[in-house]
C-alpha cells in the first residue's frame, strides 16, 4: 500500500492555514462570537487548537485517502504536523517581532532577560511566576476519591506543592509560628507518636477490612484552614502524604508542602534508609490523641 505523501502535505499546510483563519484572523471574528453566542461546544472547539486541527483533519482524510491506512496516516499527521507547523510559524515569525526590551514577566511586570522562561506564548521571569500564574486558572472540582473507594490521581502541573525533608518541615514550624503540620496518618498512628504540636486529619481511617479512604480530608482541611496557609503534610514515610497534597493542591490549596520520609522514614525494598523520618532525627514527639489537635476534635469543630 503506497503512502500518500502529497496528500499528507496538503492535509498539513490546509489545516495549518485554516486553523489560523479560523482562531485568529479578524475576517472570522463574527464568526466565532457567533458560534460563542450559539453553541458552548463549539466555543470550546475554536479555543483549542488541538481539538480544531483534528476535525478539520478529518474531512481532509476521508476526501483524500484511497484506503484505511492512508486515511489514518493524513489524519494523524494531518492533526499534529499542522499544529507543530503553527507553534513553528509562532516562535520564527510572531514572537521574534516582540523586541526584547518590551517584554516583561507575565506575573511581575520584570524586565526580560534570557533566562526566563517561555510558556504558551508568554514570558515568566521564574518558576514561582509560572506556577503563580497556573493557580489563577480555573480549575474543575473534582472528587479525589473514586466510587470504588480508590484515590484518584489529581491533574496536577509539576511541583504543584513542594517536596521537603523533616529538618526543612522542623526548621519552617520553628520560623514560623503560622506554619501547621498536618499528620494525615490513622488515628491509631497519630497515638502512638506523631511530630510536636502536629494536627492529626487522617487521609485514610484504618478499619478491620484494611486502610479505608477519607472522604471528610479536604472539607476538614477547608474548614479549618485558608488556601494560603503553609500546611506542611506528613505520614509515616512519604506515600499517603503525597496523595494528600494532591487533593489539597486540586482544592485549590497554595501552599503545600509534603514531608518525605514522614514520621517514620523512607525505606527501599531491601530496607535501604531513603529518607529519615521525623521520629529517627530525634526530633521532639508527643503521644496520645485527646488534645484539640486530635482528628476527633477537628471533625468535631469543622461541623
Amino acid at each position: 500500500m503506497p503512502i500518500q505523501p502529497f496528500a499528507i502535505l496538503a492535509t498539513v499546510v490546509f489545516v495549518a492555514f485554516a486553523t489560523r483563519l479560523l482562531r485568529r484572523s479578524p475576517l472570522t471574528a463574527g464568526l466565532r462570537q457567533r458560534i460563542e453566542e450559539l453553541s458552548p461546544w463549539g466555543a470550546k472547539l475554536f479555543k483549542c487548537p488541538h481539538c480544531l486541527s483534528f476535525w478539520l483533519s478529518l474531512p481532509c482524510a476521508g476526501l483524500l485517502a484511497h484506503n484505511i491506512l492512508n486515511f489514518a496516516i493524513i489524519l494523524l499527521l494531518g492533526w499534529r504536523g499542522s499544529y507543530y507547523l503553527n507553534r513553528l510559524i509562532d516562535n520564527l515569525f510572531i514572537q521574534n517581532k516582540i523586541r526584547d526590551s518590551d517584554r516583561q514577566c507575565h506575573i511581575c511586570a520584570k524586565p526580560y532577560d534570557k533566562t526566563f522562561l517561555q510558556r504558551i506564548n508568554r514570558d515568566f521571569c521564574s518558576h514561582q511566576c509560572w506556577f503563580d500564574h497556573l493557580r489563577d486558572q480555573y480549575r474543575s472540582e473534582k472528587p479525589y476519591i473514586n466510587s470504588s473507594g480508590e484515590f484518584i490521581r489529581q491533574e496536577l502541573y509539576p511541583m504543584s506543592y513542594k517536596n521537603i525533608n523533616p529538618s526543612e518541615a522542623k526548621a519552617l514550624i520553628e520560623n514560623d509560628t503560622k506554619t501547621v503540620y498536618i499528620d494525615v496518618r490513622s488515628m491509631p498512628e497519630y497515638e502512638n507518636g506523631h511530630p510536636a504540636g502536629a494536627l492529626n486529619i487522617p487521609i485514610m481511617h484504618r478499619e478491620a477490612a484494611g486502610m479505608v479512604p477519607n472522604p471528610d480530608f479536604v472539607q476538614v482541611v477547608q474548614s479549618h484552614f485558608s488556601t494560603d496557609t503553609k500546611l506542611l503534610i506528613g505520614c509515616q514515610s512519604g506515600a499517603r502524604s503525597i496523595r494528600a497534597s494532591e487533593a489539597l493542591i486540586s482544592s485549590g490549596f497554595t501552599d503545600v508542602c509534603n514531608v518525605t520520609g514522614g514520621f517514620g522514614g523512607a525505606r527501599t525494598e531491601t530496607g535501604a534508609i531513603v529518607e529519615r523520618g521525623w521520629m529517627e532525627l530525634g526530633f521532639s514527639v508527643e503521644y496520645g490523641g485527646e488534645s484539640d489537635k486530635s482528628y476527633p476534635a477537628l471533625i468535631t469543630g469543622a461541623d
